[in-house]
């Protein structure tokens, strides 16, 4: 046993070796390689790995002096520093590393911000002009070193004929400096500034409705108060589950403080906005240490701007790092009403995903009986109690929104729906059926109002005809929609097409490889084909996948006996 753990010592610290001179960037090493230092090295890396910016600093300090031959060492612990909104400890570090004539990527930009944002732009471009791109930053490297130059450029020299600066983003960014010439009409109060904001918030290419905010906040600082309010009425009517834009809306229309901050007269401002942009065009590639990183340098230049922390929320979220996301949630509650009932969802979520049922239905209950809800509030709730199985308390939130708004209301058909679903879950068959009709009748290409309608038409064996018609438009309206594949390949497999139902069901396979119907039906329809070991193989499958319910497990365990002979 001593002999297999010295082995095992041996193979760690090998690798740990590796890992800390392949990051030196050929530089001399004097790195003590004990086993302390490799230790504390390897953990700080992964406590970084796995977002605990907490510990991943607390072990890299254990180390002295790392940073003269490992590059990859002072780039984590200033972005650990970062993550923590440390910023004062990243920056007193950074010049410590710059008196050893050392610098890393995120020390010159963290340094190069300071100066920013001290109005010492001399040193801030100097600080920036060492910018250098490296493995992790290569995607946005050109992005951000461009945006950066500009934005110096315009507050050192205060002139108008800068804007054109702007121009030299390359046109695959041309969301972004669609953007930015905007902020530079808006940063010089240009006559062109209103016609600026409206080219983006009516651009229907992408989604611009964040500007709807910048562009009311903008009209609310000239004092064009009505203008602004009617930007954002309209804007909130349009975009329901906005949050900034919803936030604003509230403060025009009941007063409450506005949490988010913002002056297009303050570069540092638009700074951070560009850094918010990048955070989120990051985590959408799933790079979420970097975007963690790039939104908590936003919060640096613009701290009073609430909903940076939306994204950070998201991001741990994503990530499975629930403790994390609750206190994100928790402090962005506090940036108003309509963000306090976000964050309250999105913590009972978090309580669902933890196995909390209970506490999580409890919880929304209570925060939703705090509040005075609009429809859509409502809407939210009562989706959230149908999800949790809570049928008949949906039902009735969605009956009182149905005698609130009319026929033509956006949400109207949406209702109806959900409502539909909740009475089928309720088996009350006859109330779903009309519900899910009348949806359609006024929304008619809803694809998946007309997949659940077919699928509960084909499982009562009702309407097959009917129901496959109905299905294959709504394959045309969503392709490759695993869900929509598989009701088609199951509807078919009823009418015993058994040879052209395998083919839409082995589809459905590949769209969804884990979900346990999708691959109970396809099983079946095996059998049917004559296929009968690779058929148990697929029930054998059902069987052992975490997310099958009892029920199915049940019949799945009968078909493995008898087949389906006997079922």
């Amino acid at each position: 046993m001593k002999i297999i753990y010295s082995t095992l010592r041996l193979l760690l610290y090998t690798f740990v070796l590796f890992g800390i001179t392949n990051f030196s960037y050929s530089k001399t090493t004097n790195f003590n390689y004990d086993a302390n230092n490799i230790s504390n090295y390897f953990s700080g890396l992964v406590s970084f790995n796995n977002f605990d910016y907490i510990n991943s600093e607390k072990f890299f300090k254990k180390i002295n002096s790392l940073e003269e031959t490992n590059d990859n060492y002072s780039s984590k612990l200033i972005q650990s520093l970062i993550n923590q909104e440390k910023y004062k400890e990243a920056q007193i570090y950074a010049k410590k590393i710059e008196k050893k004539n050392l610098s890393n990527f995120e020390s010159n930009l963290v340094l190069g911000l300071l100066e920013f944002k001290n109005k010492n732009y001399l040193k801030s471009e100097a600080y920036f002009n060492k910018l250098q791109p490296n493995i992790q930053n290569s995607l946005i490297y050109d992005i951000l070193k461009t945006s950066l130059n500009n934005w110096l450029v315009i507050e050192k020299t205060k002139d108008l004929k800068n804007i054109q600066l702007i121009e030299s983003l390359s046109n695959s960014n041309s969301n972004l400096k669609a953007i930015q010439k905007t902020f530079a009409n808006c940063y010089f109060d240009t006559e062109s500034t209103t016609i600026e904001f409206q080219k983006i918030i009516n651009n229907n290419d992408y989604d611009f409705s964040r500007y709807h905010f910048f562009f009311a906040n903008y009209l609310s600082k000239k004092n064009n108060i009505t203008f602004a309010e009617k930007v954002i009425k309209e804007a909130s009517e349009k975009y329901p589950g906005n949050l900034l834009i919803n936030q604003l809306n509230k403060t025009f229309k009941e007063k409450e403080k506005n949490r988010n901050q913002f002056n297009c007269k303050k570069s540092e401002h638009i700074i951070a906005e560009i850094f918010y942009i990048i955070g989120n065009a990051l985590s959408s590639t799933g790079d979420y240490k970097l975007s963690n990183f790039y939104v908590n340098l936003s919060k640096y230049l613009n701290p009073n701007f609430i909903s940076f922390e939306s994204l950070l929320g998201e991001n741990f979220l994503i990530l499975k790092k629930y403790d994390k996301a609750v206190k994100v949630y928790k402090k962005l509650g506090n940036g108003g009403s309509i963000y306090k009932w976000y964050s309250n969802k999105q913590i009972a979520n978090i309580l669902n995903e933890e196995n909390k049922k209970e506490e999580s239905v409890s919880f929304l209950t209570k925060e939703y009986n705090k509040i005075d809800a609009n429809i859509y509030q409502t809407f939210e709730f009562a989706n959230f109690l149908k999800n949790n199985k809570e049928y008949k308390k949906s039902i009735i939130l969605y009956s009182n929104l149905l005698s609130a708004i009319n026929e033509n209301h956006n949400l109207y058909p949406k209702v109806l729906d959900r409502r539909g679903i909740a009475y089928e879950r309720s088996d009350e068959w006859e109330l779903a059926e009309k519900d899910l009709l009348l949806s359609l009748k006024l929304s008619p290409d809803e694809p998946y109002v007309m997949n659940y309608l077919a699928y509960s038409w084909i499982e009562k064996e009702k309407n097959i005809n009917k129901a496959i018609k109905m299905l294959r438009k709504a394959n045309k309206l969503k392709k490759n929609d695993g869900y929509i594949t598989d009701s088609l390949g199951w509807a078919l497999y009823k009418l015993k097409n058994y040879l052209q139902a395998k083919e839409y069901l082995r589809l459905a396979i590949t769209l969804m490889p884990t979900d346990p119907v999708v691959n109970d039906h396809f099983a079946d329809c095996l059998w049917m084909n004559g296929q009968k070991i690779q058929a148990r193989y697929y029930w054998e499958y059902v069987l052992n996948l975490k997310s099958t319910e009892k029920d199915l497990k049940d019949k799945v365990k009968k078909k493995l006996l008898f087949g389906l002979e006997k079922i």
